[in-house]
């Protein structure tokens, strides 16, 4: 009876323990219908939706301040969710990471190149969230995703991205 008691006195003080959600939805069930719209509704614009991917790119600033960028993935096949991927400003990185561990805890840490790039791990409901530095963009990659989907959105998007090439390299044969 003791440790049901105490169970229930810590369960509110603990980080989350039930599923991860962004804009309300729970990611390990989401669809491109759901989400992306959640993700309007939120405030994010989405950009360049006249070539569609298997992933679609949002100016996400109107919904997390720190951000700049919102990529959301789905497969192509069910519009199941794959992937969400923020881009935080550099300049935002310990006060994201704070926020971060008072909503899921202590995370795993991984190692980098260099002492700045270290990885930050979650793993919650089926759902891995990581956070690292990324110097090519000069900002830190929140990153939530289906382990399994994430393999199929990238054979998507090589093919989506073959496709592209061969079209492009078809307009322009009698330029050269």
């Amino acid at each position: 009876m003791r440790i049901l008691l105490l169970l229930f006195l810590w369960l509110p003080l603990c980080p989350s323990l039930g599923a991860v959600e962004l804009f309300g939805v729970n990611l390990s069930n989401a669809n491109k219908g759901s989400l992306g719209l959640a993700a309007r509704a939120a405030g994010a614009k989405l950009l360049d939706s006249e070539r569609p991917e298997v992933f679609e790119a949002f100016d996400s600033s109107e919904v997390l301040s720190e951000s700049q960028r919102l990529y959301l993935g789905f497969d192509a096949q069910d519009n199941g969710f794959a992937f969400a991927e923020y881009h935080i400003n550099l300049t935002s990185h310990r006060q994201m990471l704070a926020k971060l561990k008072r909503k899921y805890g202590e995370p795993l840490k991984k190692k980098g190149k260099f002492i700045s790039d270290q990885l930050y791990r979650w793993q919650q409901d089926g759902i891995s969230i990581s956070y690292q530095r990324q110097f090519g963009c000069r900002c830190s990659a929140l990153r939530y995703e289906l382990p399994a989907k994430v393999e199929i959105i990238r054979q998507q998007h090589a093919q989506v991205q073959k496709q592209r090439l061969e079209e492009d390299l078809a307009k322009q044969q009698n330029a050269y």
